[in-house]
Parts: structure tokens; C-alpha cells; sequence
């Protein structure tokens, strides 16, 4: 009995060790030299052209990013950004874009490809 006890002691221990430690880890937004390739903001301005030109079957070229923001969300890194693209004239526009991924993956998504007037 005394032994069904101390297994059943050092087993509640061992998850509230692992409970406090799930708890105490949190996402840290590491320095731009520890940024995975791939996951600099004019990569992902990129996909985000690429992936909206696939879906939408438009034109555009990419041209350039700023504005590039990135914040944890839901286990990955979310990032928002202005880019510019130019269409088949020439002509260019600058769109707001919002994408989702888990760096060192391939788990990525374009949730949000808008254009600024």
C-alpha cells in the first residue's frame, strides 16, 4: 500500500512539474539574426503575391514589403505587412497583407491580401 502511495505521489509530481513548465513557456520573438530562412518580410511578401496570384489568377509582380510586423499567434508567427506589387501595365498598388505560418515548416497561410487606396 505504502508503495501504491509513493507511485501514485511522484506521478502527481511529475505533472504538476510538467503543468507549471507548459504554463511558464511562452512564445519569445527572437532577434533577426536567429529569424529562420524563409521567414524575412520579403519572403513572405513574396508568398503572399505568389499565393493570391494562384488563387485569384491575377498578374501581379511583387516589387517590395514595408511596414512588416510579426506577433505569436496560435502556436506560429503572424505577420502583417504593406507590400507592393506591380500588375500587367506596370501600373503599382500597394496591398495590406496578413499571413500565418510555423517557421522551419510548411504550414503556411495568406489570410488577408487587401488594397489600400
Amino acid at each position: 500500500m505504502r508503495s501504491l502511495a509513493a507511485v501514485c505521489f511522484i506521478a502527481l509530481a511529475v505533472v504538476v512539474l510538467v503543468a507549471a513548465g507548459a504554463a511558464s513557456a511562452r512564445f519569445v520573438d527572437p532577434p533577426d539574426s536567429d529569424v529562420p530562412a524563409g521567414t524575412h518580410p520579403p519572403q513572405i511578401g513574396r508568398f503572399a503575391v505568389l499565393v493570391y496570384n494562384l488563387n485569384r489568377g491575377a498578374k501581379l509582380k511583387y516589387v517590395g514589403v514595408s511596414n512588416s510586423v510579426r506577433h505569436p499567434h496560435q502556436g506560429g508567427v503572424r505577420y502583417k505587412m504593406v507590400v507592393t506589387a506591380a500588375d500587367a501595365s506596370g501600373g503599382t498598388a500597394q496591398y495590406q497583407v496578413l499571413v500565418w505560418g510555423i517557421p522551419r515548416t510548411y504550414q503556411w497561410m495568406l489570410l488577408e491580401f487587401k488594397k489600400i487606396n
